[in-house]
């Protein structure tokens, strides 16, 4: 090739008319897509973009989780020292003082008791005897020292007695006699008590070790001699015995407590030393250790979710960080737009999704949208991120269901992977997602009952199971926590969806626009309205139909199209013939005779094409799968109807111009798809076939071959994605069917003497 110098004009003129022959290569690309598929792809792609950053990210650690190496902090942090604090304030909750209050009934019993026993001796004075017994009764014990020194105060110096009784009383009132230690007070480290002296409003602290118990003999015989010595010395030893017996409790060797333990303020103090303890705090710096490789702990995990708060507190005040973020944001959304975008632009240039109309392809759109915000949503909500597969299991089930082809499983592939960005989970998940899938297109690629896609949906979960046990073990998790956090999580929501898609499986073939083999089996069912119509007013046409769907099933299956779609397709193609069954030749017998003979060639033209707007009319009217439609006019596509056209020929006057072949043509379009054309070519050979007086394979070969290298050449096949191989392939099925189908009987010997002159022949020799 010359690198330098100047073109002669020859070359030149070769390179105008190569740019001029060759169109650019972006053309080849762009001019099929339609506008609308390129809007819905250009919007899904900037949903999936901002789906995948809704919300903010979470800690995404469990308790038990194992982790592969430590983790450190990121920003530095104050964390409260929860179990630090809880020591301090239980600590200042058991030193704080208890509160016991003064039995001021008790201590006004004694008083009066006390001050009694001064009347009792004035009025008894004559009589010791009596006055002892008199005073026993209100527990004043009095022996013959006493009897004679309150005799003698009673009468010289009541005074004295009196300032006595007041003196004891204050002794009794400054006594610490408490009720014995109880197990259940909440306190066991005060060193203080707060005695409270309610009928004086006075309250003072008095030293856990100067405290003395009512179950204790020696601490209340304490008590007595410390109030005894409030009197003259005659009266001590009476005093002292009617003090031990006015606290005398119920049972023997009891004694009542002058100060009761107040449970209500001795709590609120304890509350309230508590809560005086400051909360205790533990920095780490940047990197300090906060969790160590392997499994988390409480304590880890606490320390984790601190410092992720932190770090996102930090990012949304420091400019830095929160640069950072922004970038990080916008790359994660920028992979995801290009993602859905490139996924879709293959899937668009395929071709397979610009031949299905708008609304169809945005439901499904739609769909993938939505299941990616449900696990957006399940990641932000919930601690089971695993949960999420069953919404994916749920997009394939559908994917599966409603293509099936190439197109759906990139799909599957794309949202598995935005899916995992949504989830902000790895390698793992993007492996068991995956096992989904191939499990999932692998058994729902031919589903013909509804039970299978429940038996599919348990298939699926077992592996999801195992799958995602597999992985879990690999990622160094325990098999506990790999089972009840991710792998039960994960095969139970897969499960569930596989019970959704069934029961949601009739609105999903409406809003998608789709069929699937389930319906269209149902379809198939010769108690159908429109076929029993067909078997009563057109039979011959019906056993035609029949015949039809027999031979595309094997062609299609031939060449691996969908052979209950080309079925179902051929048993509805001629519908529109139960309008006018007697304008056809299949349906006509031999005393009804041929209804066009009556008929120019253009008005039989007119009848003959009209059953396939006819046949449209009543596929609507009786709710006719739209996946059927089709068959109908692209059966014909844009054939010529030879015998007409033929016969206005013959008819033409000489002079008139030469009749045009696209005056005797079907209306078309020409087939769309591989089903549809195999149904052409299965109708014509069909037909031709069966009018052959001695159809022998090799005349049955040399039809089929015939009629489909003409349909060829009229470029009937243009429009659908038929290889010359697959041609190849139909040709050598329909010979195969049909040579089964009117092969040669067995002649018996009451057949061979009908064959003799003279015997009825009016039955056929072949079957």
């Amino acid at each position: 090739m010359r690198l330098f110098g100047k073109r002669t004009a020859r070359e030149k003129e070769i390179r105008r008319s190569l740019s001029e022959l060759m169109e650019p290569w972006y053309h080849r690309w762009i001019e099929p897509i339609r506008p609308q598929p390129l809007v819905i792809l250009l919007l899904s792609a900037t949903a999936a973009a901002l789906l995948v950053n809704v919300g903010e990210d979470n800690l995404g650690l469990k308790l038990g989780q194992s982790l592969s190496r430590g983790i450190g902090a990121r920003v530095p942090i104050r964390v409260e020292d929860r179990k630090r604090t809880d020591v301090m304030r239980m600590r200042a909750a058991d030193n704080a003082a208890d509160f016991f209050v003064l039995d001021v009934s008790l201590v006004q019993d004694v008083r009066g008791r006390l001050a009694s026993a001064l009347r009792i001796a004035r009025e008894q004075a004559a009589d010791p005897q009596k006055l002892i017994e008199t005073a026993a009764a209100i527990k004043v014990l009095l022996d013959d020292d006493g009897v004679r020194e309150l005799g003698r105060l009673a009468e010289t110096s009541p005074d004295l007695y009196e300032r006595a009784v007041d003196r004891a009383i204050e002794t009794l009132r400054r006594t610490p006699l408490i009720e014995p230690e109880d197990p259940m007070l909440p306190r066991g480290t005060a060193l203080t008590s707060v005695m409270i002296d309610p009928e004086q409003g006075a309250q003072r602290e008095v030293s856990i070790h100067r405290l003395l118990f009512a179950n204790a003999p020696d601490d209340v015989a304490r008590v007595a001699d410390t109030v005894a010595e409030s009197f003259p010395a005659g009266l001590r030893a009476s005093i002292r015995g009617s003090i031990l017996a006015m606290l005398e409790g119920d049972a023997p060797r009891t004694y009542k407590p002058l100060y009761r333990y107040d449970a209500a303020r001795s709590t609120q103090a304890a509350e309230e030393a508590a809560a005086a303890v400051p909360v205790q705090v533990v920095e780490y710096p940047v990197d300090a250790r906060l969790a160590d490789a392997g499994v988390i702990n409480e304590d880890e995990l606490a320390l984790l979710r601190e410092e992720h708060e932190a770090f996102r507190a930090r990012q949304a005040i420091d400019k830095q960080a929160a640069a950072a973020a922004r970038l990080q944001t916008i790359a994660r959304g920028a992979i995801a737009f290009l993602l859905v975008l490139g996924v879709g632009a293959y899937i668009l240039l395929r071709g397979e999704a610009r031949a299905g109309p708008a609304p169809s392809l945005a439901a499904v759109a739609l769909t993938l949208l939505l299941v990616l915000a449900a696990c957006r949503v399940t990641y932000l909500s919930a601690a089971y991120p695993y949960a999420a597969v069953g919404l994916y299991a749920f997009a394939v089930f559908l994917l599966a269901l409603v293509s099936g082809r190439t197109s759906a499983q990139a799909a599957a592939a794309m949202l598995a992977i935005v899916a995992a960005m949504a989830l902000r989970q790895g390698m793992w998940m993007l492996v068991v997602m995956g096992a989904i899938m191939l499990v999932a297109f692998a058994l729902l690629r031919d589903t013909r009952h509804r039970g299978q896609i429940i038996a599919v949906g348990v298939v699926t979960a077992l592996v999801t199971l195992g799958t995602t046990l597999l992985a879990a073990v690999i990622d160094g998790q325990t098999l506990e926590f790999a089972f009840w956090n991710r792998a039960l999580w994960a095969a139970v929501t897969t499960l569930a969806a596989a019970f959704l898609v069934e029961g949601l499986l009739p609105g999903i073939e409406r809003v998608f626009g789709v069929t699937t083999n389930m319906t269209l089996l149902e379809w198939c069912d010769p108690n159908k309205p429109l076929l029993r119509m067909m078997a009563a007013e057109a039979p011959g046409t019906y056993n035609h139909s029949l015949l039809v769907g027999t031979l595309a099933d094997a062609c299609a299956e031939a060449i691996g199209a969908n052979g209950l779609l080309a079925r179902a397709g051929a048993y509805y193609h001629d519908i529109g013939k139960i309008n006018k069954p007697e304008y056809f030749v299949e349906n006509q017998s031999a005393e009804m005779g041929n209804r066009h003979e009556r008929l120019t060639p253009a008005m039989s033209h007119l009848v003959i094409t009209g059953h396939v707007k006819d046949g449209v009319a009543m596929a609507r009217e009786y709710g006719v799968p739209a996946a059927l439609h089709a068959f109908i006019p692209e059966h014909h596509g844009t054939c010529v109807v030879e015998y007409f056209f033929h016969a206005a020929n013959k008819a033409r006057r000489p002079g008139d111009p030469e009749i045009s072949d696209s005056q005797f043509r079907y209306p078309g379009p020409k087939p769309q798809s591989r089903e549809t054309a195999i149904v052409m070519m299965c109708d014509s050979v069909e037909g031709a076939v069966r009018a052959m007086p001695d159809p022998t394979p090799g005349r049955i070969e040399d039809t089929v071959s015939r009629i489909i290298e003409k349909r060829l050449a009229d470029g009937q096949f243009d429009e659908c994605d038929l290889t010359f191989r697959e041609l190849a392939a139909i040709r050598q099925a329909l010979v195969k069917s049909l040579v089964s189908l009117y092969h040669a009987r067995i002649r018996y010997p009451d057949e061979e003497r009908k064959d003799e002159p003279g015997e009825d022949e009016s039955e056929p020799r072949t079957a």
